[in-house]
C-alpha cells in the first residue's frame, strides 16, 4: 500500500497503527491541562458520525495566552453535525456567543447531515429530475461551493463520494473490501456533475448519486461560526470542530501543534501566528480511521478515480490559513495525489501547506519559513 523510504521518527521502525484518542492541550502561564475523549464504538453512533468523521484525525493543539483570566469564560461541548464539537469563548459576551453558536450548529445539522432523514441533504439524495427539492440558501450555497471545488480539483474532491464510502462500510462496524465489480458499478455514480442546481434554489441528483458534504461542511460551518463570533465582545475564541481547529485572540500569539500521525500524543510540528488573526488548521489523514483485511491496511480517504482508498507516501496533509472551507477541501484533495503533485498544486493555489511523509520528512510551504518548528525527530524540507 504505502512505500517507506526510511524509518519514521519516534517509532523504532514499527509502522503498526492503532485507533487512538484525540487530545486537546491548553497551556496557560506554564500550567498545562490535558483532556482526552474516547470515541464510542457502537455501530449506531458510528453510522451517525460517518458524515464528518470521514475526515477526522488525531489532533493536538497548544494555545498560549498571556495575561488571560478565567473570568467570563464559557465552554460548549456537544455532539452535533455528526461530530464532536468544543467551543470556548472568553470575554464579556461569552455566554451570548456560545448560545448563538449552539443554535447555529443545530440549524446546520438539520440541513447538512445526510444521516438525518429529514435533512436537506437527505432529501436531495432522494430527489429526481421530475421531483427536485427546494433548498435553503445555506445548503444551495455550500453545494455550489462543493461543485466548484470539485471542478477546481479535477474531481479529487467530490461531494458525491457517499456511495463508495457506504460500499466500503466506513462509518459502520462492517468495514470490508468490496467486490471489484461492485466498485466498478458504484464508482460510476461518483460524479459531481450529476448534481444539478436549478433556478430558485431547486436541485436534484441523478439515479444512484448521493451527496456527502463531509469533505467541506466542517470547514464551511467553522468559517460561519468564526464570522458570527467575531461580532461579540470577546478576547478569545477556540473552536474544535471534529478535529478542524479555528482560533482567534485579541492580542496574544497563538501556537498550534499538529499531531504526529504515527505517535499518539506527540506532535510532528508547531506553527506560530500573531495575535488578532483568525487561524484555521485543517488536517486530513487516514491513520486513525482504517481497517486491516488479509494483512492489508485500508484508510478511509478514497481515490475518486478508482473507488479504492488513496495510497501514497503522505501520512497527513495540513492546510493553514483563514479560509476553513478551502482548507477542508484541499487537505483531502492533496492527500490523494501523492507528494509531487501535492506540492505543485499547493504552490499553484498559494496554500500554506504541511505534508507529513512516511520517511519522517515534513514538506512545508516556503511561505511558512520561520513559523513552523519540527518536533519529535521530524525534519523539515521547504518547497516553493
Amino acid at each position: 500500500m504505502r512505500s517507506s523510504t526510511g524509518r519514521r521518527p519516534g517509532t523504532n521502525g514499527r509502522t503498526t497503527l492503532r485507533t487512538t484518542m484525540r487530545s486537546v492541550i491548553w497551556t496557560r502561564h506554564n500550567k498545562t491541562t490535558i483532556s482526552k475523549k474516547q470515541r464510542p464504538s457502537s455501530s449506531r453512533l458510528g453510522r451517525s458520525m460517518a458524515f464528518f468523521l470521514s475526515f477526522i484525525f488525531i489532533f493536538s493543539w497548544i494555545f498560549t495566552l498571556s495575561g488571560c483570566k478565567k473570568t467570563n469564560e464559557k465552554t460548549l461541548s456537544l455532539f452535533a453535525c455528526d461530530t464532536y464539537i468544543t467551543l470556548t469563548c472568553t470575554g464579556k459576551d461569552a455566554n451570548k456567543a456560545v448560545k448563538e453558536a449552539s443554535d447555529l450548529l443545530l440549524k446546520m445539522e438539520a440541513k447538512f447531515s445526510r444521516q438525518k432523514e429529514d435533512s436537506e441533504i437527505a432529501k436531495l439524495n432522494r430527489s429526481s429530475e421530475k421531483e427536485p427539492v427546494t433548498l435553503s440558501e445555506d445548503t444551495y450555497y455550500i453545494l455550489q461551493l462543493a461543485k466548484n471545488y470539485a471542478e477546481e480539483t479535477g474531481g479529487r474532491f467530490d461531494p458525491t463520494i457517499a456511495p463508495i464510502m457506504d460500499l466500503w462500510g466506513f462509518g459502520t462496524d462492517n468495514m470490508h473490501v468490496p467486490d471489484e465489480r461492485e466498485i466498478e458499478t458504484v464508482i460510476a455514480n461518483v460524479d459531481y456533475r450529476k448534481v444539478h442546481l436549478l433556478s430558485n434554489r431547486r436541485a436534484y441528483v441523478e439515479p444512484g448519486v448521493a451527496v456527502d458534504l463531509g469533505g467541506v461542511a466542517k470547514g464551511f460551518i467553522g468559517d460561519i461560526l468564526m464570522q458570527k463570533l467575531r461580532n461579540f465582545n470577546l478576547k478569545k475564541i477556540l473552536l474544535d470542530l471534529g478535529g478542524n481547529i479555528c482560533a482567534w485572540t485579541s492580542s496574544s500569539e497563538l501556537t498550534v501543534g499538529v499531531a504526529s500521525p504515527i505517535k499518539p500524543g506527540a506532535l510532528c510540528c508547531t506553527y506560530s501566528v500573531p495575535g488578532n488573526t483568525v487561524c484555521t488548521v485543517i488536517t486530513s489523514g487516514s491513520y486513525e480511521r482504517y481497517f486491516v483485511e488479509d494483512g492489508v491496511r485500508y484508510g478511509h480517504i478514497m481515490d475518486t478515480r478508482t473507488g479504492y482508498p488513496s495510497s501514497s507516501d503522505i501520512l497527513s496533509v495540513t492546510i493553514i490559513g483563514q479560509d476553513g472551507t478551502r482548507g477542508d477541501v484541499y487537505s483531502t484533495a492533496l492527500f490523494t495525489v501523492g507528494p509531487t503533485d501535492a506540492r505543485t498544486i499547493a504552490s499553484r493555489q498559494n496554500l500554506d501547506c504541511i505534508l507529513c511523509m512516511d520517511n519522517g520528512t515534513l514538506w512545508v510551504s516556503s511561505s511558512l519559513k520561520g513559523k513552523v518548528n519540527a518536533q519529535d525527530g521530524w525534519t523539515i524540507s521547504y518547497f516553493d
